[in-house]
């Protein structure tokens, strides 16, 4: 008996529970025992091979190891995925497909930093788009006839439902799902560089450039936080080099052509958000807004998929809410989460950019104080992953409950008591029905703004801050910017295809790229000297003196103290691991 490979794959994931024994296994698919290690053997082929969860596909009965076409195959699949988002009035049938299956295969061979196996090169250079082919396309990657695809019919029907049904229908979705299991994530522009002049210092030229992100979201239902995804214009940033983003800042770097989110960036989310559910054995229920990536990222990750259901992939189920959904009255992400992060993000870089400032004051750097030189990758990725650090759970789950999107069974599972006696929600009376204030949200800020207002005036206005008396103003600033990109990028699409499979020449493209466009250099960064060993320890001797003398009302004075001992012994082995 020959396995599909849809069973190959269950074969696999059974085999790396680690519950099972390859005898077990044997019996339960009725295969020899040496069938089953030989398909252990394979995992990462089989692994690769399932990965858009087609239907059709996991019907196949062996792996396309030898097939050199497969790069054309997955570029054509991807490109047909975002056409039916993008055009979903374009006939897709057998001959059109052929003809830009021969297209793509021509740019993939022209492509400048392809890096192609002699067999693969040759192959699409032979390449006719036969209707052999095509039968084997349609074989691998399942039909693709436009009636027989729903994503471009449902897009109508799904834009015509009512916010009431859809709600519904979510509620009788995500019925007995642990909150922990639903999640929902969403992006937003943050402007990291203010479009204004710099001070004229020594060596100031009186010009600064400017810069912005998208970042991306994805907060559960239980309040849990997963890795943040930022993408930019730069294929691989030069102040990054060398550095795990995701282990050093949880964040996980991507780029498109015009920064913001693309289909093949959300695909890398979703994977991302996969793994962890796969770790744990569990199924996520994922809710997403219609943005035209997000549904394209869907589509590829499950071709046969439903926007007016769900979509399936792996350990995920990809539910949407309708356009008609307003964002700012139905998901949580932007009823305070997004408001939350962004405004610790400016605490944090007023406070660096502030501190050094003063620095440069008192040491009467002939250089000049220049923001920009501060505002590189390094740190602006630091006052992220603190930003995000600092978002509270009970605030998260706060804007849940008044998304509407939880069926009442799951919010009576939450600790509303404590939800509301948080510090985030002091006023669980308030005419925003509970959700925190602008005021609460930026208070923080509002007071360093005050406060440096009244000692630095043009330093703020150095920074873009145009109304001290306005933080909402300064964390809003990039208003309704864009952060989702609804074309195709046909040469993003055949480059990610192209360093999947390992045939793309990324130093090159990297080198190129940094040579043709104004990227950050080292030259744009302000030196910082690190503070020495002795000055640390002085500085935490100093906050356990004043936790010790003062009469004001700290709270947790004690654990304070207990987590400052901590922060010593950090420094001491990390200052003896030096010196070994």
């Amino acid at each position: 008996m020959r396995l599909t490979l849809g069973q190959k794959r269950e074969v696999v994931d059974l085999a790396a529970s680690k519950k099972f024994t390859h005898r077990e296994l044997a019996e339960k698919f009725r295969v020899g025992r040496t069938t089953i290690t030989n398909i252990c053997r394979q995992e990462d082929l089989i692994r690769t091979e399932t990965d858009s969860a087609d239907a059709t596909k996991k019907k196949r009965k062996t792996t396309k190891c030898t097939y050199d076409l497969r790069v054309l195959d997955e570029c054509l699949h991807k490109w047909r995925m975002e056409i039916k988002v993008s055009s979903p009035d374009t006939k897709l049938t057998g001959t059109v497909l052929q003809h830009k299956a021969m297209e793509l295969a021509c740019k993939i061979v022209q492509e400048p930093y392809a890096a192609l196996p002699d067999k693969v090169k040759q192959a699409l250079q032979k390449f006719t788009g036969s209707n052999g082919w095509l039968d084997g396309y349609r074989t691998r990657f399942g039909s693709f006839s436009s009636k027989q695809l729903p994503g471009g019919a449902d897009q109508n029907v799904i834009k015509s439902v009512d916010v009431q049904t859809r709600l519904r229908e979510l509620h009788h979705s995500l019925r007995g799902v642990d909150l922990e299991d639903i999640w929902t994530g969403g992006e937003f522009a943050l402007m990291y560089k203010a479009p204004v002049p710099e001070p004229v210092g020594a060596n100031g030229s009186g010009a600064a450039g400017n810069g912005r992100y998208t970042v991306s979201l994805f907060v559960s239902a239980a309040g849990e936080k997963f890795d943040m995804q930022v993408i930019g214009t730069d294929r691989n940033p030069l102040l990054l080099e060398g550095v795990d983003t995701r282990e050093t800042y949880n964040i996980q770097y991507g780029y498109s052509k015009t920064g913001w989110q693309v289909a093949q960036t959300t695909v890398s989310m979703l994977k991302s958000l996969n793994a962890r559910a796969r770790g744990r054995k569990r199924t996520f229920r994922v809710i997403l807004d219609s943005a035209v990536p997000h549904v394209k990222a869907a589509m590829i990750l499950d071709s046969q998929g439903d926007q007016r259901t769900f979509f399936v992939y792996d350990h995920l189920q990809i539910y949407f809410l309708p356009p008609n959904f307003k964002a700012s009255r139905f998901h949580p992400c932007h009823l305070g989460v997004i408001q939350a992060f962004k405004a610790r993000y400016r605490c944090e870089m007023l406070e660096t950019l502030f501190s050094n400032y003063r620095q440069s004051v008192i040491s009467q750097d002939p250089r000049g104080f220049h923001p920009q030189r501060h505002l590189h990758t390094r740190n602006v990725f630091h006052w992220l992953y603190v930003a995000l650090h600092s978002l509270d759970k009970h605030l998260i789950q706060t804007c849940w409950v008044h998304s509407g999107l939880l069926p009442t069974q799951a919010i009576a599972s939450l600790s509303l008591r404590a939800i509301l006696s948080t510090p985030a929600n002091p006023s669980p009376n308030n005419s925003h029905g509970g959700l925190p204030t602008a005021a609460l949200l930026y208070r923080d800020l509002q007071r360093q703004l005050t406060k440096i207002a009244q000692h630095a005036p043009d330093f703020l206005r150095w920074i873009g801050v145009s109304d001290p008396t306005n933080a909402q103003s300064f964390v809003e600033m990039e208003g309704n910017a864009s952060v989702t990109d609804p074309g195709i990028d046909e040469v993003q699409i055949i480059r990610g295809v192209l360093q999947k499979h390992g045939y793309l020449s990324t130093k090159k493209l990297d080198d190129d790229s940094h040579g043709a466009g104004s990227y950050e250099t080292f030259d744009d960064v302000a030196e910082e000297i690190c503070p020495r060993h002795d000055e640390i320890l002085a500085s935490v001797d100093v906050l356990k003196k004043y936790l010790r003398l003062s009469r004001d009302a700290i709270p947790s004075r004690v654990e304070a103290v207990v987590q400052l001992n901590e922060i010593k012994k950090a420094i001491d082995a990390a200052d003896a691991f030096r010196n070994v």
